[in-house]
């Protein structure tokens, strides 16, 4: 399923329409549109975890970091269970170069999230700008061990250059 409408099954279908266009908006480079479809959403789901996601990933996209650090930090708080909101303040203070910051929001997730393969490929990004290579490097190696697909994107990622130089 796309990316922000996984785990939208117990939502109306006009919701999970709207959330189909956003994606389609946002993957096309029209941040514009996808906040409009978002905006035209029923009140009353404004505040539901895929909406409050989407509209992060929008902020995200016209690199509004700060704003998207504080949805994300809300939308932590409003579902605590959800791993996405973590990943998401992460990239965001990241993005701000605050990257001791983003690593200690990594650090600080439940044991259950740290299992999971994203958080490791972006604690090795946050590492590797902070400049410890060598944590960088154990950090993507667990990130290939969960998902092997992580291969093909590290090596490609900018913020993991000084690992492959």
């Amino acid at each position: 399923m796309l990316y922000i409408t996984h785990q939208v099954t117990h939502y109306p279908p006009e919701l999970k329409r709207a959330l189909m266009a956003v994606d389609g908006y946002l993957t096309l480079g029209m941040p514009r549109e996808a906040r409009e479809e978002l905006d035209a959403i029923e009140p009353a789901q404004q505040h539901a975890s895929p909406v409050i996601r989407a509209r992060i990933r929008i902020l995200l996209h016209r690199r509004k970091w700060r704003a998207a650090e504080a949805l994300a930090l809300e939308g932590s708080h409003r579902y605590p269970d959800e791993n996405e909101f973590m990943v998401q303040r992460a990239f965001a203070l990241h993005q701000q170069e605050r990257g001791d910051e983003a690593v200690k929001v990594l650090l600080n997730a439940p044991d259950w999230i740290r299992r999971t393969g994203i958080l490791h490929y972006n604690l090795a990004c946050y590492e590797a700008q902070l400049g410890d290579i060598g944590t960088a490097r154990q950090c993507i190696r667990a990130a290939i061990r969960i998902n092997k697909a992580f291969r093909r994107n590290a090596k490609k990622d900018p913020d993991l250059q000084r690992l492959w130089n």
